[in-house]
């Protein structure tokens, strides 16, 4: 009896994070696109290890580079932690921390650009 309320407890501590992950659609129905006001999109939300994000998008027109605080600051795509181009990527955050994700083509001209903290 002690061993299966110790298992119990385990998958308690353990599956919280698994079963209660959240993947969010970035720029909800608009997606990855120019225009999108992406500092509204994040505000009020919260996000935390496990969780991911879809970026949507029209595959050629936009794409999806994962930057550090220079990049996202100052747009520039190199050196990066990853570029996507699919129209479908889906990035699950490991570890907590802040993120930085720009659209090469249009960071400068729309600002299409996110931030995430993960706590």
């Amino acid at each position: 009896m002690a061993r299966v309320t110790y298992l119990l407890l385990i998958a308690l501590l353990v599956l919280p994070s698994v079963v209660f992950a959240t993947q969010y659609v970035v720029g909800d129905d608009e997606g990855w696109n120019s225009g999108v006001d992406y500092y509204a999109w994040v505000e009020g939300k919260t996000f935390y290890v496990g969780d991911s994000l879809a970026f949507n998008y029209n595959a050629g027109a936009h794409n999806v580079v994962v930057v550090d605080a220079n990049g996202y600051d100052q747009c520039l795509a190199s050196p990066n932690n990853g570029a996507y181009n699919s129209g479908h990527d889906v990035l699950t955050f490991n570890v907590a921390g802040d993120y930085y994700f720009i659209c090469e083509w249009h960071c400068n001209h729309t600002d299409q650009k996110l931030k995430v903290t993960v706590n």
